[in-house]
């Protein structure tokens, strides 16, 4: 099993950039209209410490609820789509099947407010299971509004 999260390199974080557009371009699914709604570029998608990756997004008017904060069913879906792109970068598989998927909202995400959903893999397993952990946070000030993690299966 491998552990831990890991430096990605520029040719993987190429490689997710890549996906995440192809994601991003598709006519059809939830994913792609959440994507749009909340003005994500796969060009500002950044690797931070040890291969923890970063896709920046703002909390746009199509994916806030009555209250005027981020929809969890919009920040479920964003989450899904990031650790997709994110794992599929490290296993290059085709075919990835949610397992378990567990989201904890921590505080409101107030509508504009530009957040950030960081992802890592946090094991790898030789059963073709990966754990992914995501946060939704405001970098500036370095509050987290969700956490959670992905349970994925791969098959290669």
């Amino acid at each position: 099993m491998q552990q831990g999260a890991r430096s990605l390199g520029a040719a993987a974080l190429t490689y997710v950039k890549k996906e995440a557009a192809r994601v991003l371009a598709e006519r059809e699914g939830y994913s792609a209209g959440v994507m749009k709604t909340v003005e994500f570029a796969p060009d500002k998608i950044v690797e931070r410490k040890e291969g923890m990756l970063s896709f920046p997004w703002s909390a746009r008017r199509g994916a806030v609820n009555a209250v005027k904060s981020a929809h969890g069913g919009a920040l479920s879906t964003l989450a899904d789509a990031f650790t997709r792109v994110h794992l599929g970068a490290v296993t290059t598989s085709a075919k990835l099947t949610s397992v378990s998927f567990e989201i904890s909202f921590l505080s409101a995400i107030a509508e504009n407010t530009e957040c950030t959903c960081l992802t890592r893999l946090v094991s790898l397993d030789v059963g073709n299971l990966a754990f992914m952990d995501f946060s939704f946070e405001d970098e500036m000030s370095g509050q987290v509004f969700a956490r959670g993690t992905h349970v994925l299966c791969w098959c290669g």
